[in-house]
């Protein structure tokens, strides 16, 4: 299905967009327009500085992040796209007519619940000032940095971040003015998640118009971007349970209102805005919550979308069902990456980001999207490339800035050591609709068969060895098949060897299987499973297939 563009005003370019991810400034990598490796960074970090000593930020710290993205000791990264977070009702800037910056106290005469929350939001708030006291912010000193490596530069908005909807936290410096005036715009329905009864209830036109006015602010304030993205999944409660697909026209309202804006700009200043969101994994799903994308793209109203999770990464995204079910192939594809691991700070390993970007990219989208991609855990040392194992001495979840060179595409990911991971079912934060075939029950006799994506061709490039890894609820026995080929030889030392038993939880059980040559093939791949008890049954949590291509050395950490 293609667009309606008869509606659509023509802006002029500095070449043709169909062939370069570009505006008026080329970038370097002279990608095509369709690609793009995503980089998301959400502002608060870099604020605080968490890099680079952890003082207040000033414009030099922010450029080194940016340089890190861009270059590593592998050399220029695959990364054509940095989006700077401009904040939600808190804002990442100085002066803003709609709201307090990220770490304004009003000159300490609002209250703090704790001395750790005053320290953090005070480093903030200095940071702030100390741009400013240089002519910038993080915004456009980042975003400047960005376009000076060849990288198209995005501001992103979180439409309704609730990291700050808590009134019982006696912390009202960390109140946005909007939000704590306006008690009566909460949507009252705790039934969503973490802070959604506090939420702004976007049924309410004063709530929309706020939203507009600060996206309006931050588009006229930054004339060096190339494209705005709203990223709804940050947090993604917009309504009362039930109601989003009723109210979706006021978002789609909202849409045409920030096109119509981007328009207007984009012809002043003599090129092309692109405007991005960032939406649930379900077609389905993104209008039950309010987000009408069929709507959004019959009216060319987007650029590009991404379909991603909240927080808690879905390491098996359904890519190709979304773009099946969205219908309009002419609009770039992107999936994100979140942090959060299948645990809250579980956080996924070099081989796994490997996996899943291949499965993303396998599954036909355009490009991949990392979001709360952060380097390591403040330390040089993991910044530098020089990781920490993981117990066992193949496994390491440092996130150096090194996978850089190598998540952006399916060539550079070839041969390299992975971990593929089923969805479990735990990324269904909000309740935003997605797809998971776990958790599994494998009870009576009857079979359950659970079905796992493999980017990789491995009758072309052949894997040294290939490892099934499953955690179940309890200690279980049962017949096990991939793809009709029988699996029974056992491997129980590499469950720490690879580190997954990260996480268990007292009586789940843990099994490493090694797969017969060939077993494993390209698309989707079939594991059979069958009680052999006949009298009971468990549960399967985790299902992952490990492909070993050669020394970590020489082929990467998993």
């Amino acid at each position: 299905m293609k667009r309606d563009f008869a509606s659509r005003l023509l802006f002029p370019l500095c070449g043709m967009l169909a062939l370069t991810v570009t505006s008026c400034n080329k970038t370097a990598k002279d990608q095509p327009s369709r690609h793009r490796f995503i980089h998301n960074n959400d502002g608060s970090d870099a604020l605080l500085n968490r890099w680079f000593g952890g003082h207040p930020a000033h414009k030099a710290d922010i450029d080194r992040y940016v340089d890190m993205v861009a270059e590593t000791s592998k050399g220029r990264t695959q990364v054509t796209t940095f989006m700077m977070c401009s904040g939600s009702d808190f804002i990442y800037y100085p002066s803003s007519k709609y709201g307090r910056y990220f770490g304004d106290d009003k000159n300490g005469t609002m209250p703090y619940a704790d001395s750790a929350t005053k320290k953090v939001w005070q480093l903030g708030g200095q940071s702030v000032r100390n741009l400013e006291a240089e002519g910038t912010d993080v915004i456009k000193a980042s975003l400047e940095r960005a376009k000076m490596h060849g990288m198209e530069a995005f501001i992103t908005y979180r439409v309704n971040d609730l990291h700050f909807a808590d009134s019982s936290s006696g912390n009202p410096a960390t109140f946005p003015d909007f939000w704590i005036e306006h008690p009566e715009y909460w949507t009252g329905d705790s039934t969503q998640g973490w802070h959604s009864a506090q939420a702004l209830d976007f049924s309410y036109p004063e709530v929309r118009q706020h939203k507009l006015n600060l996206i309006k602010e931050q588009l006229e304030k930054y004339d060096m971007i190339d494209g705005y993205e709203l990223d709804f999944m940050r947090f993604i409660v917009l309504f009362k349970s039930g109601e989003g697909k009723e109210k979706a026209p006021l978002i789609t309202d909202m849409v045409r209102e920030v096109k119509r804006t981007i328009d207007s700009l984009s012809e002043v200043r003599g090129h092309k805005i692109l405007l991005a969101v960032r939406v649930p994994v379900t077609v389905k799903g993104a209008l039950e919550k309010g987000l009408d994308v069929k709507q959004w793209a019959k009216e060319g109203l987007i650029d590009f979308i991404t379909i991603g999770v909240h927080w808690r990464g879905d390491t098996g995204i359904p890519v190709a069902k979304f773009r099946k079910d969205f219908g309009y192939d002419d609009i770039p594809l992107y999936a994100s990456i979140d942090d959060g691991g299948y645990l809250p700070r579980e956080f996924y390993s070099d081989g796994m980001y490997r996996g899943m970007a291949s499965h993303i990219l396998g599954q036909g989208a355009d490009g991949v999207y990392l979001f709360n991609y952060y380097f390591g855990e403040i330390s040089d040392r993991k910044i530098a490339g020089i990781p920490l194992l993981e117990e066992g001495g193949q496994v390491t979840r440092a996130r150096t800035p090194e996978l850089l060179n190598e998540l952006g595409s399916l060539e550079t990911l070839k041969g390299r050591n992975k971990i593929y991971c089923m969805s479990d079912g735990v990324t269904d934060a909000y309740r935003a609709l997605g797809i998971a075939p776990l958790p599994a029950a494998v009870s009576n006799g009857r079979e359950t068969v659970l079905p796992l994506f493999i980017a990789d061709d491995t009758q072309e490039t052949v894997p040294q060895e290939m490892i099934l890894f499953l955690r179940t609820d309890r200690p279980a026995k049962f017949w096990l098949e991939v793809n009709g080929t029988e699996v029974t030889e056992q491997k129980p030392e590499y469950v720490k060897l690879y580190n997954r038993d990260r996480g268990m939880r007292d009586g789940e059980q843990m099994y490493a299987f090694i797969l017969p040559a060939g077993s494993i093939r390209k698309g989707d791949n079939m594991i059979r499973m069958v009680d052999k008890t006949l009298d009971n049954y468990f549960v399967v949590q985790r299902v992952e297939v490990a492909l070993k291509y050669g020394d970590v050395e020489t082929n990467g950490y998993f």
